[in-house]
């Protein structure tokens, strides 16, 4: 099993959600080579990641991705003749690249894989990753998420808040306001409400990050509090928005990719839960919190537009997410 491949083509916070499966099987076999292929749009958050020898890129927005972007791939992954292949997103796609690898050990679901593995009820995406691992014999149990920043990133990092008007010594909370899926939003006014609560109570600085696509949410999540904030949006790529996260001493965020970049460079992050599924994709560590409440529709179908009133996100309150945020900014205090 010199050669191994790692598949997982989803989204940012997926991949993020692999790195303890990629780890585990560096352990088992620390002189293999180990390739990835994730999707080009994510890729980033896996550079420096030293437990890989390549990470190959699949490029899912590409106009011929169904025939010419597959055989380019297949073409890659033959000429690297992978020995043993597992298959996190247990797709049809991804069992199909699997097996024209022309890998002899194939673990994943389907019926071209060598060693099948049904999906165990509703468990945490890390368990997931961790039980093909078992079926192949790789010990897996630490479930801490990694992503590692280089020295000059950091640096970088701290070159962005200076220039935004960021003091190193005061309080830095992160909000991010935005999601992939409009339903998994809260509501801005209540970002509002405790970003103006953070600076009259902490003197907090508030940083309101977004993606390329969120500039407006961001602005409308400033304009409403009484406070001014610092914004960034759709200014960062994944790797400079990771290192400023970093920075933050705490994070406030929707069920989103940078919620687990958070947890994976170790910001304490409240996490609200709406439509998606809390049990899968909450944020990992003991620093963590989840808010979300008990909706008999939640969670629901990935990216239906069908919700008429969005209940499970305005049921969480301002007052909850604001005791949330005490208690661990309170923790800290003592704790310094």
């Amino acid at each position: 099993m010199d050669k191994i491949l790692l598949i997982r083509l989803s989204s940012l916070g997926d991949i993020v959600l692999t790195t303890p499966a990629i780890r585990a099987v560096r352990a088992h076999f620390p002189q293999a080579y180990i390739a990835m292929l994730v999707a080009k749009q994510s890729a980033d958050v896996l550079l420096q990641n030293p437990h890989l020898n390549e990470i190959i890129q699949f490029n899912r927005f590409a106009k011929d991705k169904d025939t010419g972007e597959m055989l380019r791939i297949i073409r890659i992954l033959r000429q690297r003749r992978f020995a043993l292949t597992f298959d996190f997103q247990r797709k049809f796609r991804t069992e199909l690249l699997m097996y024209f690898s022309g890998a002899t050990e194939r673990v994943g679901k389907g019926r071209l894989c060598t060693i099948r593995v049904p999906k165990q009820g509703n468990q945490h995406a890390t368990e997931s990753y961790f039980d093909l691992l078992h079926a192949a014999g790789i010990m897996a149990e630490n479930r801490e998420l990694e992503m590692f920043l280089s020295k000059s990133e950091r640096t970088d990092a701290c070159y962005v808040f200076e220039e935004a008007g960021v003091s190193e010594m005061q309080l830095k909370v992160g909000l991010f306001p935005g999601a992939g899926w409009k339903l998994r939003e809260w509501m801005p006014d209540r970002f509002a409400s405790i970003g103006d609560k953070l600076v009259e109570k902490f003197d907090a600085q508030v940083i309101i990050f977004g993606g390329p696509k969120e500039g407006a949410l961001v602005r409308s999540v400033a304009n409403l509090m009484q406070h001014p904030a610092i914004l960034f949006a759709g200014n960062l790529q994944i790797r400079q928005l990771a290192a400023c996260i970093e920075k933050c001493d705490l994070f406030l965020t929707n069920d989103t990719g940078p919620m687990h970049i958070a947890a994976a460079v170790g910001t304490p992050t409240i996490a609200l839960f709406g439509p998606g599924d809390h049990i899968r994709f909450q944020p990992l560590g003991e620093s963590n919190t989840v808010i979300r409440h008990d909706v008999a529709c939640s969670p629901c179908k990935q990216f239906t537009e069908k919700c008429k009133d969005n209940i499970c996100m305005k049921q969480i309150t301002v007052d909850e997410v604001w005791d949330s945020i005490c208690q661990i900014l309170d923790r800290q205090r003592i704790s310094m």
